[in-house]
């Protein structure tokens, strides 16, 4: 036999099937698109099963005729290439066609559509890529898609899906991000019979409004609070970013979303811009919140990288990473400065003559973010050698910026960071207690109620039991929430618990941390916002409480998060560094 063969049509089906459909929740995906397209401004979707059972969409929008609906179940059917040109300017998802195919490929599929202002409408049901009928059916407008008994012909797929929990909580994700995307659409979902998500279309004057009201109703009311709006409208690139301000930072990347010309998608060039804007004012284990919707020429963006068009790339890599870069920084900048704020600021970047393609002008913005008195400070090694300067008498010579203590020790010079010296304190204290006690779930007087956004609320009912395991009860409340109903008694206050909480979760969806990290993560939490405050007072009295509490510490050079807490110079560093032969 010959060692190449033309495969059967069948089998390339199943094949480019597979590459696109990855699990229940891309079909949903592709549906929503697909609607989204025909103009819907009202989309409801049922699901059964986690989607292997049913996946139904319905939709308002522009149906089809009875040529279209056959058609559309074909083999490279599409609506939006006409020529081989079309594929460098993409604007559109695709009104039916191709995706439509590839879930026919492994289901059981029916489309019923009508077209606007037609009397009758159009019924087509194919399995397993074939069309089995085609017929009238009644007018409703609109269409609706049923999916039945995904991957019912590859029995293979089920053994790389997860569990039933976390293949429907991918369908609200999905619901979100399109949501997110589209604020002028009504979603709905129906998990098993139930409501799970609701989000009517909103009513605003702005697309910033709108924007925000959407990010709202999506992120929940704890995540969204006090986030800032960054805008930038100029000729060929448009950008509404929300984003949380330094000191509203999470334990988690999942509340970043990046919406690129109303596409969900992940693109390193767009996160890496967002970290370096936020460089200097986050630890290791701190991230922003952030809904960034991004609009240019859609020759700009080539989505054709990856067959589920998650992965993107702009055509201008460079000149986009430094214009959400700079307007980013520009925005936190104006944040720390003194201002009042209330419901989130908006800080607008607008340049009608010039494209992003010109790039931003980092010197000016450096020059801005400097006078707001953000200048590093400069770095210095702690010198090697003897403890000496760990013995008294000490000598307490005052504070620094309100943030550092500083200290004659033997001969030599000790300077404390006041908040990493007391966040190590706090840190090792709560970890005696819980070593010391386990983590017995204390009964809370009053329910904790966390809003945190249905995606978010099904991961965390999803690891309830792991939750349990250590000291937390939680319990389901409202579409969007949980209430947390005892917790382990060394984290007693209630604004302790949100943010430990999300630490935790954070923790248990990241299979690379062992057990003992998250109890660890937990205590760097309660440590960390108990803690002392840089710019805080403090009186030689408690400077001096605080030297001695770390000296008592298993390691006091640094915070749990990696910081160093002190900066120590015997006598001799001191005279080598002024250049003297010997100890003053």
């Amino acid at each position: 036999m010959p060692t190449i063969r033309r495969l059967d049509s069948a089998v390339f089906s199943l094949i480019a099937a597979g590459e696109v459909i990855e699990r229940p929740a891309s079909a949903l995906k592709e549906l929503l698109e697909n609607a989204i397209d025909a103009g819907a401004g009202r989309i409801s979707v049922e699901i059964a099963g986690a989607g292997k059972k049913l996946i139904r969409v319905s939709d308002d929008g522009r149906g089809m005729d009875r040529a279209d609906a056959e058609l559309c179940l074909e083999r490279h059917a599409t609506s939006k290439i006409a020529a081989l040109e079309d594929l460098d300017r993409l604007s559109t998802f695709g009104f039916r066609g191709e995706a439509l195919f590839a879930i026919a490929a492994v289901s059981k599929l029916t489309l019923t559509t009508a077209a606007q202002g037609s009397k009758g409408g159009w019924r087509v049901s194919a399995e397993a890529g074939k069309v089995l009928k085609s017929g009238p059916a009644p007018s409703a407008g609109g269409t609706v898609i049923e999916v039945q008994d995904l991957f019912f012909n590859t029995p293979a797929r089920f053994k790389f899906l997860r569990s039933d929990a976390f293949e429907s909580s991918r369908f609200i994700a999905a619901v979100e991000e399109c949501a997110l995307a589209n604020p002028g659409v009504a979603f709905s979902l129906k998990t098993d019979g139930r409501k799970s998500l609701s989000f009517p279309s909103a009513k605003a004057t702005t697309p910033q409004e709108a924007y925000r009201g959407r990010v709202r109703a999506v992120l929940g009311e704890e995540a969204a609070e006090g986030l800032v709006a960054a805008v930038c409208e100029r000729p060929d690139f448009k950008a509404w970013i929300f984003f949380s301000p330094a000191e509203r930072m999470t334990s988690t990347r999942s509340l970043q979303h990046w919406l690129v010309n109303k596409r969900p998608v992940q693109s390193r060039t767009l996160q890496t811009a967002l970290y370096r804007a936020f460089r200097d004012l986050r630890s290791k284990d701190r991230h922003p919140v952030c809904v960034a919707h991004i609009e240019l020429p859609a020759d700009q963006v080539d989505v054709n990288v990856h067959p589920g068009k998650r992965e993107i790339r702009f055509k201008r890599e460079g000149a986009v990473h430094e214009l959400v870069a700079d307007l980013l920084s520009r925005a936190i900048a104006q944040t720390r400065a003194p201002m009042p704020a209330t419901g989130g600021a908006a800080f607008v970047v607008s340049s009608p003559g010039r494209g992003y393609g010109a790039g931003p002008a980092p010197a000016a913005f450096q020059e801005e973010f400097l006078a707001l008195g953000s200048r590093p400070s400069e770095s210095l090694s702690p010198a090697s050698g003897s403890p000496a300067w760990w013995r008294p008498p000490y000598r307490y010579l005052g504070q620094i910026e309100g943030s550092f203590l500083v200290f004659e020790a033997a001969g030599g010079m000790l300077i404390l960071d006041q908040h990493a010296a007391q966040e190590r304190i706090l840190f090792e204290e709560y970890m005696r207690d819980l070593r010391k006690k386990g983590q017995p779930c204390q009964p809370l007087m009053l329910p904790l109620s966390l809003d945190l956004g249905a995606s978010r609320r099904a991961e965390v009912l999803r690891l309830r039991e792991h939750l349990a395991d250590l000291g937390f009860s939680i319990e389901p409340f409202g579409k969007t929430s949980v209430h947390l109903t005892g917790a382990p008694a060394v984290f007693r206050k209630a604004s302790d618990l949100k943010d430990v909480v999300l630490r935790l979760l954070d923790y248990l969806e990241d299979p690379a941390h062992a057990a003992a990290d998250v109890g660890r993560g937990a205590a760097a939490t309660v440590a960390c916002k108990r803690s002392v405050k840089a710019h805080d007072p403090l009186t030689e009295a408690e400077a001096l409480r605080l030297l001695e509490d770390l000296k008592d510490c298993g390691d006091g050079t640094s915070c749990p998060h990696g910081r160093r807490t002190m900066l120590a110079f015997t006598r001799d560093e001191l005279a080598r560094r002024f250049d003297r032969s010997g100890a003053p």
